[in-house]
Parts: C-alpha cells; structure tokens; sequence
C-alpha cells in the first residue's frame, strides 16, 4: 500500500528575476523519510527550503502538503540568548 506524501514538490523554478537558480525540481517526502541538502554557496539550498517550508513562493510550479500537516526547519544560527 501506497504511503500518503507528507509534502510534494513539482516542477519548482526560481530565478530572483535572472537565470534559474531551481528549475524544474520535483521533491516527494513521505513519512520516515530524511532529507539532507549539500551544495556549494549560491547553490540554492536555503531557497529551497524556504520554499518547502512555505515561506518563499516559487517562480513556478506547485507545493503540496496534506491539510493538518506543518512544516518548519530550524534557523541556521538561532538566537539562543533567551
């Protein structure tokens, strides 16, 4: 049987108004799974995850997450000082 997808992207590009830093990427995260980006500065790592956890809209194509499901990542330097 078929896991239902906790997230699904499709067809993702971004550009910032200039040649396409995402362009066509297609993402699906199902339960268990574990996701690790690596890449070299510029690459689009953080555009990405921005875009998965909805804070960036893309150029193009679509995000899809299931009703009642969030999705959050942790801030690379956060602010510990409390």
């Amino acid at each position: 049987m078929a896991r239902a997808p906790l997230l699904q992207l499709s067809g993702i590009s971004l550009g910032y108004g200039g040649p396409a830093l995402l362009d066509g990427v297609d993402l699906l995260v199902q339960p268990g799974d574990r996701l690790s980006l690596v890449g070299r500065n510029g690459s689009g790592k953080t555009s990405l995850f921005r875009i998965l956890t909805g804070v960036l809209e893309p150029d193009e194509g679509t995000r899809a997450v299931p009703s009642g499901t969030h999705v959050a990542a942790m801030e690379q330097d956060p602010d510990m000082g409390g």
